[in-house]
């Protein structure tokens, strides 16, 4: 009976959850930028995989050009609202939503087992993006409103669900068991071994 050296068993294992986890965040974090909103991109961009908890603190360029009319056609205030024959037509966020041309998919980060690894939107209005209790963005209201009454101001929001607690719905439906399925087959695709995960 041929024998199998296994010696290195254990520290092969831990590089593969290693590159496992880096995997399922790189994975996940794609799937949220699949499903959230589009206004300039920024947010979609701003996703974050880190060793620490991610702050809410970047600033949108494009969002600070439109405020000093730096850019041609949408220099009205981010709030302001134009008025078409079927009513409110849309924010500015809105308005310049030109494509959804969704970024590539980040590299995978390798961190040590013991090291926590956190999944962040770094847009300072992520909080409103994601609909937080709470979080308002001044969206149709220059005192600020909440995702959820900007979802009833404008025809459409941007979120492919076009619900506006997107985020809520990925996380409590476990809809990331996809990205977990994916980095489960990319990590050990070269092993010859299948996951098959009925979720």
């Amino acid at each position: 009976m041929p024998n199998k050296d296994i010696s290195h068993l254990t520290a092969d294992l831990e590089q593969d959850i290693i590159r496992l986890k880096g995997k399922v965040a790189s994975a996940m974090v794609q799937d949220l930028q699949a499903s959230g909103p589009w206004w300039t991109g920024n947010f979609a961009t701003s996703w974050k995989i880190s060793e620490t908890p991610v702050d809410p603190v970047k600033k949108s360029r494009k969002r600070e050009e439109i405020k000093d009319g730096g850019i041609a056609d949408f220099d009205a205030p981010l709030h302001w609202q134009d008025k078409g024959e079927d009513g409110m037509s849309g924010s500015t966020y809105d308005q310049i939503r030109k494509s959804r041309s969704l970024p590539g998919r980040k590299k995978p980060k390798k961190v040590p087992l013991e090291k926590d690894l956190y999944i962040g939107n770094e847009a300072e209005y992520a909080g409103f993006a994601v609909n937080n209790p709470g979080a308002t963005a001044p969206v149709g209201d220059a005192a600020g409103i909440t995702y959820y009454e900007h979802s009833r101001l404008v025809n459409e929001i941007t979120p492919p669900s076009k619900n506006p607690d997107w985020y809520k719905v990925y996380m409590q439906t476990e809809q990331y068991n996809d990205a977990i399925s994916l980095a489960l087959a990319e990590t050990f695709k070269a092993k010859n071994i299948s996951f098959a995960a009925d979720y």
